[in-house]
């Protein structure tokens, strides 16, 4: 079989897997009921990418959403708002007016926006719905689905129960195709928590079942409620620590903050103005005093403070923002002492982390959706094949021992049959006719095993190969300055970053005019990679490795195309 190397040859193999799969589970009665299982894998491919926002209670993920898409999608509040799984998908403007509701025990049905109320906290309605869809045509929604979940650690039992019923991707939700193509995990800037605590809490509330680091990764929200004279440093350590207690669950981690984002984003001229003057006019130690709460900021009555009481009240009342966000706004200016208002509204835009998100999203989900959407799918085909693979070898086991006792009690028949105990003879027709039918019920339980794993076989090389990639440009990027800009580049190229197809992959290879790859311009470059990892430090050995695979089947690849060429 010839290695995969693009997302279209790749999907002609899950469409000829999940074409032939049926038919070989169908073919023995003990695991023909799982056949439907694999059938619905194409439908779900047709589906469109798709982004679960996953979370405790009360960490913002809403607002993170709403933030991030740069509009009002999700209902936010300070308390429990999201009681139900929230799809929200791109729509037209008539769609935008209304919902739908997917219940448990009955068919969906649409309202108007205006009945959303009946869903928040704990409602008897949320609690017989499976899920709700909103519909907004926004360029986002155009890349990708999104799903808000409930809090775990809700203080409403079912909001937990909901979320953990997404979590282990139930019967039904998987059937539907309604499991994510990739995860954002919202964390809380816990101040005294160390790895192992984090580690644990992570596993027992958020992880998602068979999550893996290239369609995984986790935003540290809330930063702003650290107790620091620099809130920001202090989040980027935390997001450092938290990335390696979490190991090679997520592929990176993020600060940012809602709050900012969305006061970088919409908040007008006249706020930035009023923020730039007030930090640039105020005495240092006056402006220590306004901030140490918010009934300070809104009454302290000082001479030096360029803006009075009442407009300090209509500035926290006109922008929304809560009081630890504005006050690291003012913090930070009072830090960075900006020469204006745009330079002020800049500085908060890059400590808000919202472009450094999307650029995340961008380039480690949405660049790469087909293959994730690829992965994610046969992902989902592992277990009923295993499933089978177990089922049928316990078959075997179980008829083996009938058919083995069958035989043993054959030769008393006989030997009593032959002293005239002709009486006994249609038991031993009953019993050889058993026996043929236990040794053609094996024979059948061997040979569709053995179809079952030769298909698993050749698509699950291409699987991890695939998998491969992905993992291995994590590490590349994340181990730049190691490798240096050259074999970065490189790298990053062979598994698949400029584009999956052999082409795209060996573009990094072309010498100054060149416009080919010869077979032995890859081999010079095996040759390479393996002087560089004798030289390279242990933990980058994989990335080498892994570059000598993918080019040895780049070869092979080449190699065959020229002759068919020849032919």
């Amino acid at each position: 079989m010839n290695a995969v190397f693009d997302y279209k040859t790749f999907q002609e193999m899950i469409s000829q897997f999940a074409a032939e799969l049926p038919a070989i589970l169908g073919s023995h009665a003990t695991v023909a009921g799982l056949a439907h299982r694999v059938e619905r894998l194409l439908n779900i491919a047709e589906t469109p990418f798709t982004i679960a926002i996953i979370g405790q209670m009360r960490s913002g993920k809403s607002s993170l959403l709403n933030s991030l898409v740069g509009a009002d999608l999700a209902i936010t509040g300070v308390n429990e708002t999201t009681a139900t799984i929230n799809w929200f998908k791109h729509g037209n403007k008539e769609q935008e007016g209304r919902f739908r509701v997917e219940w448990r025990d009955r068919p969906g049905e649409f309202f108007p926006l205006s009945e959303m109320v009946n869903w928040v906290g704990d409602s008897e309605k949320a609690r017989a719905t499976r899920h709700i869809e909103f519909f907004r045509d926004i360029p986002f929604l155009r890349q990708a689905n999104i799903v808000d979940t409930p809090g775990s650690r809700s203080v409403i039992s079912d909001h937990t129960e909901v979320l953990q019923d997404f979590l282990k991707q139930e019967r039904s939700t998987r059937n539907a195709g309604e499991s994510a193509d990739a995860i954002v995990y919202v964390m809380m800037p816990v101040a005294h928590q160390n790895d192992a605590e984090v580690l644990a809490d992570f596993e027992k509330t958020s992880r998602m079942p068979g999550s893996s680091p290239y369609n995984s990764m986790a935003v540290i929200h809330k930063w702003e409620t650290l107790e620091s004279k620099d809130p920001y440093g202090l989040a980027l350590k935390k997001c450092e620590s938290i990335r390696n207690s979490l190991g090679q669950m997520v592929s990176l981690v993020l600060p940012v903050s809602a709050p900012l984002a969305w006061a970088f984003e919409h908040f007008d001229v006249a706020f930035w103005e009023k923020m730039h003057c007030l930090v640039t006019n105020t005495p240092p130690e006056i402006l220590e005093d306004m901030l140490l709460q918010e009934k300070d900021f809104c009454s302290l009555n000082e001479a030096s403070c360029p803006i009075d009481i009442p407009a300090r009240k209509r500035l926290r009342m006109d922008y929304k923002l809560p009081w630890p966000s504005f006050k690291v706004i003012i913090k930070t200016g009072q830090m960075k002492m900006l020469a204006n208002w745009e330079d002020f509204r800049t500085a908060i835009g890059q400590i808000s982390g919202i472009r450094q998100f999307r650029s995340a999203l961008q380039d480690r989900f949405f660049a790469r959706s087909r293959t994730i959407k690829a992965l994610s799918i046969l992902s989902k085909a592992w277990e009923p094949c295993q499933i089978a693979s177990g089922r049928l070898r316990n078959h075997k086991i179980r008829f083996g021992i009938l058919q083995k006792e069958a035989q043993d009690s054959i030769s008393p028949l006989v030997a009593a049959i032959a002293n005239g105990a002709h009486q006994l003879e249609p038991v031993q027709r009953y019993i050889e006719e058993t026996i043929r039918f236990v040794e053609d019920d094996v024979r059948n339980a061997t040979e569709t095993l053995r179809r079952l794993g030769e298909k698993v076989l050749l698509i699950k090389d291409a699987y991890d190969d695939m998998e491969g990639d992905l993992r291995m440009l994590e590490k590349a990027e994340e181990a730049q300055t190691e490798l240096g800009e050259d074999w970065t580049r490189i790298l990053r190229g062979l598994f698949g970053n400029n584009g999956p197809a052999l082409l795209d992959r060996l573009a990094p290879l072309l010498g100054p005019g060149r416009e080919s790859v010869t077979v032995n311009d890859i081999e010079r470059n095996i040759e390479r990679a393996r002087r560089q990892k004798s030289n390279t430090q242990p933990g980058l050995g994989l990335l080498f490795d892994h570059a000598v695979l993918r080019l040895s089947q780049m070869a092979d690849q080449l190699e065959q195309d020229d002759s068919r060429k020849e032919l």
